[in-house]
């Protein structure tokens, strides 16, 4: 969450409430905020605010109230166990391509010959662009490819697949996501100072 984004919220519960907080209390609170939702984006927050506004009794337990609503957000929007295996099956098959050009001397394209080492690095940005989830229940590229090309279809279903779903229903919501894009910008977030 922005700076931007705790000032507008604390301003909305202070608003909602009917009565401004001293310097002190707001700034506890701001705190408070602040540490827990240092990585929520702010239109996730604003939206999760409101519902939790709804169902809040004591502004003491807004924040409780307020993280349940940004999960449930959060679980709304997480990929199903489903989609993350179809995810890894297309990735699995990428990689072993790669894993065979990598291992019998590379390939020759029109732009030139790819190395053993092109194809080693490919396979690694295809496994990083996963989820975090599905990364730690394979292991690694040559993990994954071995999962899926060593067994038939029905072994997969019958044995693979479940340990797969438990995985991702055990995982952190966070880690159903895919990985943010290197490079990519990110808004200011709140460090260590007040609101």
């Amino acid at each position: 969450m922005t700076v931007e984004g705790l000032k507008a919220a604390v301003l909305e519960i202070e608003d909602y409430f009917g009565k401004e907080l001293p310097f002190n209390q707001r700034k506890a609170r701001s705190e408070a905020y602040s540490a827990a939702l240092k990585d929520i984006p702010d239109w996730m927050a604003a939206q999760a605010l409101t519902e939790a506004l709804k169902v809040c009794r004591f502004p003491q337990q807004l924040l409780v109230d307020w993280w349940a609503e940004i999960k449930k957000i959060q679980a709304a929007q997480a990929p199903t166990a489903n989609d993350l295996w179809k995810e890894a099956a297309t990735a699995a098959r990428k990689i072993e391509a790669n894993l065979y050009y990598q291992t019998h001397g590379g390939l020759m394209t029109t732009e030139g010959k790819l190395t053993g080492e092109d194809f080693k690095r490919r396979n690694a940005e295809i496994f990083a662009a996963l989820p975090v989830a599905v990364q730690r229940w394979a292991g690694s590229p040559a993990d994954l490819s071995e999962i899926f090309s060593s067994r038939s279809s029905a072994d997969l279903r019958q044995f693979v697949r479940p340990g797969f779903d438990r995985a991702v229903q055990d995982a952190p919501v966070e880690s159903l996501q895919p990985p943010a894009l290197p490079g990519g910008a990110a808004p200011a977030q709140i460090g260590g100072g007040t609101a």
